[in-house]
């Protein structure tokens, strides 16, 4: 279970499964939680820099691995 929270507005987040994607053609990284797009950048080259703007907007209150 990851839970997110927008720092901007407050707005919470859950699910099980977070994607980092990055478009190398137009330079644009996005991040899906559950395969619903929670966050969209430009100017992204590499995961390290989408990793980085994301936690600039969002904070993960809780990630717990689930095993099974």
């Amino acid at each position: 279970m990851i839970e997110i929270v927008n720092d901007i507005d407050g707005v919470q987040f859950a699910g099980n499964d977070i994607e980092y994607f990055i478009d190398d053609k137009n330079d644009i990284g996005e991040v899906y939680l559950d395969g619903n797009l929670v966050f969209q950048s430009d100017n992204i080259y590499n995961e390290n820099d989408l990793q980085g703007k994301f936690r600039e907007s969002f904070t993960i209150i809780k990630e717990e691995q689930i095993n099974g």
